[in-house]
């Protein structure tokens, strides 16, 4: 579908950059393939550590393993045939209401190919990492017309992000204490995302193509390329709407400030690509919406998010290098004779950053993700108009007073330049990728679990029925919607209905204060089938449920025990255990 004739203006549009030259993309797929390699390595020095005894779960991150364990669970579902998803991990009964497209296809990929949940998860890492190179760099071509200027905007779009290492040796040595930002808001560095998130690296991709393909319908003056776009924001508000949520506004904003600028509206060919690329998620973001206000077991999920973007300062020291670049060179928002991603970026940078602080938007630290890629364009185009500029001019100079070969000796000074810079900005993924090696090194729950417990929750997938409420500690819950399948009393934060009192619960069951009354009247108030007791579930107190005669061990095996819940006027437990002998060694 192409564009109407236009007939032409006094003052045309600037010429949209963008085209790419085939030979041009070798260097995002050496980058792409670096970065697989990279993130690769915490895993394999975990897997070469794995053994029978303490086997590592095929995540790294302490900090991430639950949500992922949450996504885990979901890919599980659909494994089993489900289309609608339940929160499993809260005790209140819930329908089968989410319907999130990524999960579902991944974990119809594992029903179909028979691959392990943790392998076709780390497929979906490879896979997104490699798509996200790829739409920053179509991005980035958008508004660097040099080669050699792209391939360094990319780098530091993958790669920077944060004064970490910074603040750190500041505290070492000079007890100066930034309180930087080091693990949660992994979305103001994609190079975190890509080693514990793999969906924010998705998003991020599906985000960065729909505003590059807006661009590209404008320049080959097509609708194709928008109708595309507006695509990739509809997966987007099925999988993770957040970021779907910042495209829209950015998608308009755009327009907006060349309008501004150049004091006339943009064609009107033009406002029909960013009305496809923001209209067409609109009903599929609504839908969602409503699905979730069906069920209050996932609206109250949304409702929880409470982590808000930090203040300013530390926002400021989270995005590094580049964000002080892009502000020392800022231009301004309203130049209109800049490219059309030069331009797109701007608009990007300035509807994140406001939003990130409008206060009745309680998920908005997710409208972050991505936000390297804007300031990557930025700071790139201010050095090429400033420092990298003076050293070309510098080059020419002595190339007219000192001949060709002198000037081919200063020729590295803009490389050396480049490259100082971009070390500078990517030392905080330096330090994120050592910290996550040695946290992996190091054999310690969640990123490792006992084998002991691993098998029995293999045991608990065969045995126990799916529909059943498994009462265990938070680390073991985390991973039994995962691992097994059951709904769990208590689990991740935030997905756990009242959270608080379930740990309170949780703690004072193992306690000698609490009565065997008490304690059964908890199992069967919230209709809890199973009790798992195994080594965290022994760390919180000195009661053991053997003895309990409201509880019946079904399983039993190395250490850990799992026991039924009696019903009502059931016999008690040790009488139950002799008529119904455990399976394995106690």
């Amino acid at each position: 579908m192409k564009f109407r004739a236009i007939p032409p203006r006094r003052h045309p549009d600037r010429p949209i950059s963008g085209r790419v030259r085939l030979s041009e993309w070798w260097f995002p797929l050496a980058l792409s393939a670096l970065l697989l390699a990279l993130v690769w390595i915490p895993f394999s020095d975990a897997f070469r550590r794995s053994n029978d005894s303490e086997r590592f779960m095929g995540l790294i991150g302490s900090t991430a393993i639950d949500d992922n364990n949450v996504y885990l669970g979901l890919m599980r579902q659909a494994a089993e045939g489900r289309t609608l998803f339940t929160n499993n991990f809260t005790p209140e009964p819930n329908r089968p209401i989410l319907f999130n497209v990524l999960y579902l296809g991944l974990g119809g990929i594992s029903r179909i190919t028979g691959w392990s949940l943790d392998f076709t998860h780390r497929g979906f890492m490879a896979v997104s990492i490699v798509l996200l190179v790829l739409s920053i760099y179509s991005f980035i071509a958008a508004g660097v017309r040099r080669p050699r200027y792209r391939r360094f905007a990319l780098v530091l779009a993958c790669l920077g992000g944060g004064l970490l290492w910074l603040s750190r040796l500041l505290l070492r040595f000079g007890g100066i204490d930034l309180r930087p930002i080091t693990s949660w808001l992994v979305e103001v560095n994609l190079f975190h995302a890509m080693l514990v998130y793999p969906h924010f690296v998705f998003a991020a991709a599906l985000l960065t193509a729909s505003l590059a393909l807006q661009l590209k319908s404008e320049r080959v003056r097509s609708f194709g390329p928008a109708i595309a776009g507006g695509a990739c924001l509809a997966i987007l508000a099925f999988s993770h709407a957040f970021e779907a949520v910042a495209a829209i506004p950015i998608a308009v904003a755009y327009l907006l400030l060349e309008w501004l600028g150049r004091g006339a509206s943009p064609s009107m060919n033009r406002w029909k690509c960013a009305a496809l690329v923001a209209g067409i998620p609109l009903p599929f973001m609504a839908l969602n919406y409503w699905i979730l206000s069906r069920e209050p077991m996932w609206g109250d999920v949304v409702r929880r998010l409470t982590f808000y973007t930090p203040d300013p300062f530390r926002l400021i020291m989270s995005l590094g290098v580049t964000f002080f670049i892009t502000v020392l060179t800022f231009e301004g928002f309203l130049r209109v004779d800049r490219p059309s991603g030069e331009r797109m970026a701007k608009g990007w940078l300035l509807v994140v950053l406001f939003l990130a602080y409008v206060p009745s938007i309680n998920w908005r630290w997710h409208l972050l993700n991505g936000i390297q890629i804007p300031l990557s364009v930025l700071a790139t185009q201010g050095l090429r108009r400033t420092l990298f500029l003076r050293l070309q001019i510098k080059r020419r100079g002595w190339r007219r007073s000192a001949g060709k070969l002198r000037a081919l000796l200063l020729r590295p000074q803009l490389a050396a330049a480049m490259s100082l810079i971009a070390v500078l900005a990517c030392l905080s993924a330096l330090n994120l990728f050592l910290s996550y090696r040695e946290e992996a090194k190091r054999i310690a729950s969640p990123v490792y679990l006992p084998g002991s417990e691993v098998d029995a929750m293999a045991w608990m997938s065969r045995q126990v029925p799916r529909d059943s409420v498994i009462f265990a500690a938070y680390v073991t819950g985390n991973y039994v919607p995962r691992l097994s399948g059951q709904r769990v009393f208590l689990g991740e934060d935030k997905l756990t209905a009242g959270y608080e009192d379930r740990i309170a619960q949780v703690h004072s069951f193992y306690a000698t204060s609490q009565s065997d009354e008490a304690r059964l009247e908890l199992l069967r108030r919230f209709d809890v089938r199973y009790v798992f007791y195994g080594p965290e579930e022994k760390k919180l107190g000195p009661y053991d449920p053997e003895g309990a005669p409201f509880l019946q061990r079904v399983y039993a095996q190395d250490g850990v025990k799992i026991f039924r819940v009696a019903g009502p006027g059931g016999e008690p437990g040790h009488a139950l255990a002799r008529q119904n002998p455990s399976r394995g060694k106690p």
